[in-house]
């Protein structure tokens, strides 16, 4: 729930600066229906129950709605969406709701069953990418906090030069307060 919520911080942080760019021909105050925020979770046994709580709390995941099977047939994925007012806090270690923020449409798609990152990966680009039809997707993984504007930066090399087929963002380790997780191995290598 740490990671996932690490991530979602840092999305929905890059949002709220695409809609305070008010001299943007692109962006501006309603820059979030521009964007769509799909989340692809790995396997419904599988899901940290926290996370799930915390996409219950924001609206996105209602428990109990997911059957392994209808009219006698497997399911694959099971599709929520939403457009949340509900943004998260992390605070020592803890989770919380921050509601009344900036809207954010979410799609939250959690697999039936585990089939790793590559499958999750073809549901987004064969699923959604076909349904929403992006000018650019980025991906993120749970756990990696993305910069407050780090997406608009990604999304203005492909603005800048539409000819570019891919773009990566640097990845920096958390060093944390003082450096202390200089201490974890891990982290310091």
């Amino acid at each position: 729930d740490i990671l996932f919520a690490r991530t979602m911080i840092g999305v929905f942080k890059n949002i709220e600066y695409m809609c305070n760019r008010p001299n943007s021909k692109t962006w501006g105050k309603d820059a979030w229906k521009k964007i769509v925020v799909c989340v692809v979770s790995d396997g419904r046994a599988k899901i940290n129950p926290r996370t799930k709580a915390i996409l219950s709390g924001m609206g996105v995941y209602q428990e109990g709605i997911a059957k392994q099977q209808v009219n006698n047939k497997d399911v694959t994925a099971h599709i929520y969406e939403y457009s949340t007012h509900t943004h998260l806090q992390l605070k020592n270690g803890v989770v919380s709701l921050v509601h009344n923020r900036q809207p954010v449409q979410m799609l939250f798609c959690l697999k039936e069953k585990n089939q790793k990152k590559i499958n999750s990966h073809r549901w987004f680009f064969q699923a959604f990418g076909r349904v929403l039809d992006p000018n650019i997707c980025v991906l993120i993984d749970a756990g990696t906090r993305p910069g407050g504007n780090s997406i608009y930066h990604l999304w203005k090399a492909f603005d800048l030069e539409p000819t570019c087929g891919g773009a990566c963002g640097e990845i920096k380790a958390m060093l944390g307060t003082g450096g202390k997780n200089l201490i974890n191995p891990l982290v310091a290598t």
